[in-house]
Order: structure tokens, then sequence, then C-alpha cells
């Protein structure tokens, strides 16, 4: 008995002091929209929504990622439009992957970047993933919309 008193005792004071250190839950990060308005409520205007979209293209929903970046997703008819901030210049792009031996720069409407597609193949409808930067912010794209109206969608972000 001698032995489990002060094993009890210590086991009590660290119960105690587990539940006395004032420890509440953590608030929860909104990690998703599904509209514009709550878009703008739970992510803020730090994350740029593009100005231009090709005819047909609508809003679907927003996730913000473990890491912080954040993903718009856009739908047609003719496919999704996905759209995300980078948490640092350095992070993969989420999404789809896209496997691609070569790298396309790419260059119009004020963007520069690195456009991949899928099996290198460039053919309308093909898709796509477009990498950007601009000031100290990193963004991809993926979708499968006609080259001409990549850097139109990328520069609408960053005006």
């Amino acid at each position: 008995m001698k032995h489990i008193l002060p094993t009890l005792l210590l086991l009590c004071c660290l119960l105690a002091a587990a539940g006395c250190t004032g420890t509440e839950p953590a608030a929860v990060t909104p990690t998703y929209a599904g509209t514009l308005d709550e878009f703008c409520e739970v992510f803020g205007p730090e994350t740029p929504v593009p100005s231009y979209l090709p005819e047909g293209y609508v809003f679907e929903n927003a996730t913000r990622s473990s890491d912080g970046g954040v993903t718009l997703t856009y739908s047609s008819t003719a496919g999704d439009l996905r759209i995300t901030r980078l948490s640092s210049p350095d992070a993969s792009c989420p999404g789809p992957t896209v496997a691609g031996n070569k790298d396309w720069i790419v260059q119009g409407d004020g963007i520069e970047g690195r456009l991949v597609y899928e099996n290198d193949d460039f053919s309308e409808g093909s898709s796509w993933l477009f990498r950007w930067s601009w000031n100290d912010a990193a963004f991809c794209m993926t979708g499968s919309l006609p080259e001409g109206e990549i850097t139109k969608v990328a520069s609408s972000i960053v005006e």
C-alpha cells in the first residue's frame, strides 16, 4: 500500500493538471466554401478571384488545404478549371496530376509561367497544368482551356 499511494497521488496530480490547464478545443479553420459570398467571408480578401473566365464557367467551390493553399474550382460542360494560390513558392500543385516530359514557357497578358500538357499532347481539349508567380505569391491552374485563354485567366487573378 505504501508504494501505491505515491503512484496514485502522482496520477491524480497529472490528471488534475491536464484538466486544469485551461485548454479549450482549438478554433476550427474553415476549409470549404460552396458559394462566392461564403468564399469571401471564410477565406478573406487576400485570396484573389479571377475577374475573367471563359463563357460557361461557374464557381463550384473553394477549399483550403492543410498547408494553407486555397483552391477555387470552376466547372463547365468543357470540364473543371482549378486555380490554386499556393502556400509557398515551392509547394506542389494539388488536384489532378498532369504528367508530361516538356515544360513550355508561356508568356502573355503580363504573365509568364510554365505549362505542362498531359502526355505532351497540346491539342485542343488536352489537360494541362500552368504554374506562375506574381509578386510573392505562387499559383497553379489545371484545366483544358485553349492556350490563349490560360494567360487571360491567370492575369485576371493577379490584376
